[in-house]
């Protein structure tokens, strides 16, 4: 297809700010879609199962959306669903609902029926669930799942203060994929009962091809007999070979544990090896105004050392949220950061490459013009304008990033934003601008559910979901021809062409539902939260 003169002058004239080389302001108003932007096509939704619910309130369904891959052997992707029950309430003012989480198995050519789903979870109604991991523990070929699980008014431990307390529970996997309260095992923090379990993800953290589970704490306290006790805010639970935790003379405790990790909000729910040397490496980031992100260096057959560990403080570059995504196609991450002011938001870019750890990466944030020494990548390596930073007609994003892996097929992860009412897509590689390559409009919230759920149908093709306006959407990507691939020009990059880190994996995993999602930010008015006690404990045990 030709491209007219004024086309090609708005591509060139937006590939040059990528660059840095021109200051252009909002009142310039030049369009942030590309022309030939595609959209992600919806091919399917599920709704609310009927549930009686109270006057006024609804069962939200769909509240979070959570890949899970294939757990019941069909070679069709699988996927849990949320929902707050709106048919009875708790607590002394009756406003405190209870949730669960409904399992459903992918099918072929279609979506499952919502009357199918198998409730993951405690008996009770009253009680709050969420799912922390998935994951073969006792190697078994069986898919287990580690749920954090919260009963309404629950006094064990001598609770009678109304703690909020948590339970580390994990449903084990068999042939007839039916998960059931009576095969469980719950782990120990270290106490009776946990204050608070954050996140967790599966990781073969000493490399012995048996799942093992991360767990962070972060409130770092417990309770036993009444009393408040200090833990630990971060666990690996080391999976055994056909041996359930808690059974078979297996230990229900932590093998490795880490008192004090830098400042953070959230794990890095992915696997990764930041340098490219073999090794599985733990990321954790403290998303806040002003972001800091650290990497935790794995060591070979052994479990992580707690002092090889690096950070960086992410005001340089007016972090307001950071992911760590590979978008030069070689299998290492690259820090990907969203911030700034409405008229200066940025998305910046900092190139991985073999080899490289975190603070050589990220430098100070902003000092690409420092060409001393021929350093390469630069740093920021690349930065896309915001839609409201070209356009003055164009809402600002609510800083937030998702990574939704290859959407077009061609070996690299897209950049995925928000700016309202849209989601946002850049197609990424050796080019890259800051023109809106796929977009989807959504209305009200929670659109930052959204998630990759893998080949939910057996078409041989990825999905996506996101939910709003009732209605958990189903989508899938555009044609690849219909993708625009144009995007500035050539950009080197920090390795040679075709290169690609054998040595790290490139699984899909697993994500539990970040920190800005409403699953996360769930509170109980009757409940309170465990104090933090002082922390008496230094260092690291191992």
């Amino acid at each position: 297809m030709s491209i007219n003169t004024t086309t090609l002058l708005l591509l060139l004239t937006t590939a040059a700010l990528l660059l840095g080389q021109t200051q252009i302001h909002a009142q310039t108003r030049i369009d942030p879609r590309h022309p030939s932007v595609a959209y992600l096509q919806e091919w399917g939704y599920m709704v609310g199962s009927g549930l009686k619910c109270k006057p006024t309130w609804g069962e939200e369904f769909g509240r979070s959306i959570i890949p899970l891959g294939d757990v019941n052997g069909d070679a069709i992707a699988d996927f849990l669903i949320e929902r707050m029950r709106c048919d009875s309430a708790f607590g002394d003012n009756g406003l405190t609902q209870g949730n669960e989480l409904l399992l459903y198995y992918g099918v072929k050519g279609a979506l499952p029926a919502t009357n199918s789903g198998q409730r993951i979870g405690p008996q009770e109604i009253g009680s709050e669930s969420s799912l922390l991991a998935s994951g073969d523990w006792n190697n078994d070929t069986y898919i287990d799942f580690a749920l954090r699980e919260h009963i309404f008014g629950d006094t064990s431990y001598g609770n009678n203060k109304g703690y909020t307390i948590q339970q580390l529970v994990i449903y084990w996997g068999n042939s007839l994929r039916q998960y059931s309260v009576q095969d469980t095992t719950r782990l120990s923090g270290g106490a009776g009962a946990w204050g608070a379990i954050n996140q967790g993800y599966t990781i073969d953290a000493n490399q012995d091809n048996i799942d093992d589970l991360l767990i962070w704490s972060g409130e770092g306290a417990g309770l036993t007999d009444g009393k408040i006790i200090s833990l630990p805010h971060m666990y690996i639970y080391q999976g055994n070979n056909h041996s359930k935790w808690g059974q078979d003379a297996s230990s229900h405790l932590a093998q490795w544990t880490w008192w004090n990790p830098p400042p953070m909000n959230q794990l890095v729910s992915k696997v990764l090896d930041y340098d490219c040397d073999g090794v599985i490496d733990i990321g954790i980031i403290n998303q806040t105004f002003r972001s800091r992100a650290s990497v935790l260096y794995g060591r070979s057959n052994q479990l992580p050392d707690t002092n090889n560990v690096e950070s960086i403080y992410m005001v340089n570059s007016e972090s307001r949220f950071t992911i760590f995504q590979d978008v030069t196609g070689d299998n290492v991450p690259e820090i990907i950061t969203i911030g700034g002011d409405f008229e200066k938001q940025r998305i910046r870019i900092f190139a991985g490459k073999p080899g490289q750890r975190l603070l050589e990466q990220y430098g100070d944030g902003r000092d690409s013009a420092d060409r001393a020494n021929a350093r390469f990548p630069l740093r920021p390596w690349a930065q896309i304008m915001l839609p409201n930073a070209l356009h003055d007609g164009w809402f600002g994003s609510e800083h937030v990033l998702f990574d939704l892996g290859d959407i077009n097929t061609d070996g690299t992860s897209e950049i995925v934003a928000h700016a309202d009412p849209y989601i946002i897509i850049y197609t990424t590689g050796r080019t890259l601008d800051s023109l809106i390559d796929i977009l989807y409009a959504t209305t009200n919230g929670p659109w930052d559910t959204m998630v990759r759920v893998g080949d939910v149908d057996g078409s041989g093709v990825p999905s996506y979901a996101v939910t709003f306006a009732g209605r958990v959407h189903f989508l899938k990507a555009p044609p690849k021809d219909e993708i625009p691939t144009y995007g500035g020009r050539l950009r080197s990059l920090p390795h040679p062409v075709g290169f690609r880190c054998e040595a790290a994996l490139g699984v899909e995993q697993y994500q539990a539902p970040e920190p800005h999602s409403p699953s996360q930010q769930i509170e109980f008015t009757q409940q309170q939260t465990i104090p933090v006690p002082p922390t008496t404990v230094t260092g690291a045990q191992q």
